[in-house]
């Protein structure tokens, strides 16, 4: 077999493991976008450039074996163990000879009862390669689910390689990201960003006043530049890309998933985007275009397009969401807490949320003043700097949808904010929101009379300071 067709043997031999790739296939990696735009072999790391393809393969290669049963009441030379029958709490059997007409000892002599029983109604899915490497000595987990007639594994090299056809007709072949896993591949996300969705955002030409509905909806009146239009000197210009997120876990959820997000480069952060969110269940046979047909799905290598096709329809509109995270500014030097407090109340641990806070009032003019989007992204940027675990886990997982529900849905972060800031204080006289207010808005025109809390056209992080927070952080972004 040829080399290229071997997985990366740590990964496989890893119970946690995070890959960069660049390109669809081995010929198709390029400069990856960025502060400075950075070869494919910087990108993935010391050991060479990989592609999605290649990435792919070290995820678990899903197959049928056998799968058996111990019975512990029979011994190895098949002689049934009587006494242990008799002490088995709920079992009456003096009612069972009775009914037999037999007794436990002549039951036994009659049976060819064996000590390994074969279960025929259910497979064993397992991962051989990983399975080779335990009968090596590697602690590594090959076996992660049962498979029956109603329910079957999703195999995740079988369902994710039809990803590289869907977005080669696109003309996506220079599509970067990683994927991040643990439990041997047993929990996965994967991060695609599609360089063919680009959008430059700019922001708004003069100041609008929120008076009414109309004057919020001109936050976003201003049209998305296509992707070819020179780069403009203005400090407002922000550039983003658009991709989706994917993954599963086997661990008793039955679906595979995807989802739109966005890529900011110059501070190379994800952020998860409003969208669609596709799933697909473990019936039938999901990686089987006929069968799935025959049964009125859509099949898994079709899926993929539609994905890309939803986030590419959903990109034209990502300048006003962008737009109204720029508009809207946390005044601390008004609101009753401080911006670490505010992490917090968002279900930021200690450790994220100042960090975060420190470098979101750095950066704000003046600076207890920032804008939502420095919020966000501070916050991205501080789980890059300070988050040990694994990506593919649901802690960063749920702080990067804290971070995406900020562009979102901005106003019920900032009630949700005071909301547990109400919670926590003693005093009545403390609290921000009007007594008895239990629903959470969405509207911005719900948010313009809450003190600290301003919505203008000011961008207090313009991408030459994202630029700069790229720099701070290049080092260890490396190193991951």
């Amino acid at each position: 077999m040829p080399a290229a067709d071997h997985a990366h043997v740590p990964a496989l031999i890893a119970e946690e493991f995070t890959l960069r790739f660049a390109g669809l296939a081995d010929v198709d990696a390029e400069a990856v976008p960025g502060n400075d735009e950075r070869s494919p072999d910087a990108w993935c790391g010391d050991d060479g450039v990989t592609s999605l393809e290649q990435a792919i393969e070290v995820l678990p290669r899903a197959s049928s074996g056998e799968l058996w049963a111990t019975n512990e009441f029979v011994e190895t030379d098949g002689a049934v163990d009587i006494t242990a029958i008799e002490s088995v709490h709920g079992l009456d059997t003096d009612a069972l000879e009775q009914t037999a007409g037999r007794s436990l000892d002549e039951l036994a002599a009659q049976t060819d009862a064996e000590p390994i029983v074969p279960i025929e109604d259910h497979q064993d899915i397992i991962d051989r390669r990983r399975k080779a490497l335990c009968a090596l000595g590697y602690d590594v987990r090959f076996r992660w689910q049962i498979a029956s007639d109603r329910y079957s594994i999703i195999n995740p090299q079988e369902a994710y390689q039809p990803i590289t056809t869907a977005l080669q007709r696109r003309g996506e072949t220079g599509a970067f990201g990683w994927l991040s896993y643990r439990d041997w591949g047993g929990l996965l996300k994967l991060f695609i960003v599609c360089p063919g969705l680009k959008q430059i955002v700019s922001p708004p030409e003069e100041a609008v006043d929120i008076d009414d509905e109309n004057d919020i909806d001109a936050l976003g009146g201003s049209r998305v530049r296509e992707a070819e239009a020179p780069d403009s000197d203005s400090d407002g210009d922000l550039v983003v890309y658009g991709g989706f997120e994917t993954g599963y876990d086997f661990r008793g959820t039955q679906t595979l998933w995807a989802k739109p997000i966005l890529y900011f480069p110059d501070s190379e952060t994800i952020v998860p985007d409003t969208g669609q969110r596709y799933t697909r269940r473990h019936y039938g046979q999901a990686t089987n275009a006929d069968h799935e047909r025959a049964n009125d799905r859509v099949p898994i290598s079709e899926w993929w397009a539609s994905i890309y096709d939803d986030v590419e329809t959903r990109m034209v509109d990502v300048d006003e969401t962008l737009r109204r995270a720029r508009a809207i500014t946390y005044d601390f030097e008004v609101l009753p807490f401080s911006a670490a407090d505010c992490y917090r109340y968002w279900g930021i641990a200690d450790t994220y949320a100042a960090v975060a806070a420190d470098r979101a009032t750095s950066l704000a003019n003046p600076t207890s003043r920032p804008t939502v989007f420095n919020l966000q992204l501070s916050l991205l940027i501080a789980l890059l700097e300070e988050y040990t675990g694994s990506w593919a886990s649901n802690t960063y997982q749920e702080y990067l949808e804290v971070a995406g529900e900020l562009l979102r849905t901005p106003a019920m972060m900032i009630q949700l904010a005071m909301q547990e800031h109400d919670r926590q204080v003693e005093d009545a006289a403390e609290r921000i929101l009007a007594e008895g207010q239990q629903t959470l808005s969405d509207a911005l025109e719900d948010i313009v009379e809450i003190p600290g809390i301003d919505v203008d056209t000011e961008a207090a992080l313009s991408d030459r300071e994202a630029q700069r927070l790229h720099d701070q952080v290049q080092q260890q972004l490396d190193d991951i």
